[in-house]
């Protein structure tokens, strides 16, 4: 699929200016590198990027770092440094989403990194991959893995052998996560020889991706790892991963296919019931209060809330109630669906008398698929709204309902 000129939503690439021999680059002596790296088309906003480890060269020794120091829509700039040793060579593939479905988290040049967990903005997110980019080249063995995701977090772990190893480990790593279908066919290896795997079938709208999480050490004064793909025809590839000169380092690799073109879409929840009672005595405490029955979750303080609904909750009953003071209307707008064809709005007035104190919507969601559903709830005097947090394509906040009391 060829990306559009403007409004790019996905990009790769391969950059070979971290090698002395296609470039002006020398990594050691604790020198900075920078280097500017541009998208094959602009992107319509800032796009979500990471790298893979592709060709590595580096002595020994070495305590090698790379990040991602800034993004915009048409390029990317890595900072580069050897705070000890030399790296000689190494080179990157990258790719960029505009997707906010995945999401990309960066830990780059950790010190002393045993266990960390961190804080994820998507709470669909349930699968995902490291791609180790750092590290001092030091004589141990380590790896890098994913040991739990939740709602809220992502928990990464590092392992050591020999597990008394008493020296600091730097590394950098990126997250990848996204929802299931994004991951096709990913496998992790431990190697000590060159490896190999034929017949590999290609994936449609997919990257075949190849990340490091884990290295050792030969009897060498360097690590040497190169990676081959090859097309064979057929819709099928090999991939070789080998050395040369040395011994080859022991390292844990993974591939898969990453999906960019996604067909899992989250909705907003849809308006099944709306019932509105009115009194004539005034039964509630606060001029406006929000109470979701399912989990007992009361908000009747103004402020801004944040409420999570449960995948695995398929209805959602909420009941508002409205103090509704003399000289004053309420103003209601409800929602019934994102994606009604007829009919999406439920809009009523109610001018406030002696006879209309209060009112009280009854109202009854489900959700179109299994989901969490984030919601941002409102509360203020005279104003009370609902809105949905969706990560499609683009962030989205949906309004569910406003409720206004305005004077008359």
């Amino acid at each position: 699929m060829i990306p559009l000129i403007y409004g790019n939503k996905f990009d790769q690439g391969f950059y070979q200016g971290l090698c002395s021999q296609n470039a002006n680059f020398n990594c050691r002596n604790q020198i900075p590198h920078t280097f500017i790296i541009p998208f094959n088309y602009p992107f319509e906003t800032i796009p979500q990027v990471f790298i893979i480890l592709d060709h590595i060269d580096v002595y020994v020794k070495t305590d090698f770092r790379i990040q991602i120091q800034d993004a915009t829509i048409s390029n990317f700039t890595l900072l580069v440094v050897c705070l000890t040793g030399q790296a000689t060579c190494v080179t990157i593939k990258w790719y960029a989403i505009d997707d906010q479905r995945f999401q990309i988290i960066s830990a780059f040049n950790t010190i002393n990194f045993t266990e960390m967990t961190y804080k994820h903005r998507n709470k669909n997110v349930n699968q995902g991959f490291i791609t180790l980019i750092s590290h001092n080249f030091d004589e141990i063995n380590f790896n890098l893995s994913i040991s739990k995701i939740t709602s809220e977090n992502v928990t990464v772990s590092l392992t050591k052998v020999p597990e008394d190893f008493q020296q600091q480990v730097q590394v950098g790593f990126q997250i990848i996560l996204g929802p299931k279908e994004a991951f096709q066919n990913f496998d992790c290896y431990d190697s000590t020889n060159n490896y190999s795997k034929n017949s590999i079938e290609e994936k449609q709208n997919a990257w075949f991706i190849t990340p490091f999480t884990g290295m050792g050490y030969p009897n060498a004064n360097a690590v040497r790892l190169h990676k081959i793909y090859e097309f064979l025809g057929n819709s099928l590839l090999q991939y070789i991963l080998k050395t040369w000169d040395f011994s080859f380092p022991p390292c844990t690799h993974c591939h898969g296919f990453l999906s960019y073109v996604l067909t899992t879409k989250f909705y907003s929840l849809n308006l099944d019931q709306l019932e509105v009672k009115q009194k004539s005595q005034l039964g509630s405490a606060t001029s406006i209060s929000v109470h979701f029955l399912e989990n007992n979750q009361m908000l009747n303080t103004t402020g801004e809330f944040n409420v999570t609904l449960e995948e695995d909750l398929t209805n959602i009953r909420i009941d508002i109630n409205v103090v509704c003071p003399l000289g004053k209307w309420i103003e209601s707008n409800f929602e019934k669906c994102l994606d009604c064809p007829i009919q999406k709005l439920y809009k009523q007035n109610y001018k406030c008398s002696n006879t209309l104190k209060e009112l009280v919507f009854k109202i009854q969601y489900s959700k179109q698929a299994q989901a969490y559903s984030e919601l941002l709830i409102n509360i203020s005097e005279n104003l009370c709204d609902m809105k949905q947090i969706l990560y499609n394509q683009k962030l989205e906040e949906i309004i569910m309902f406003s409720i206004n009391l305005k004077d008359i």
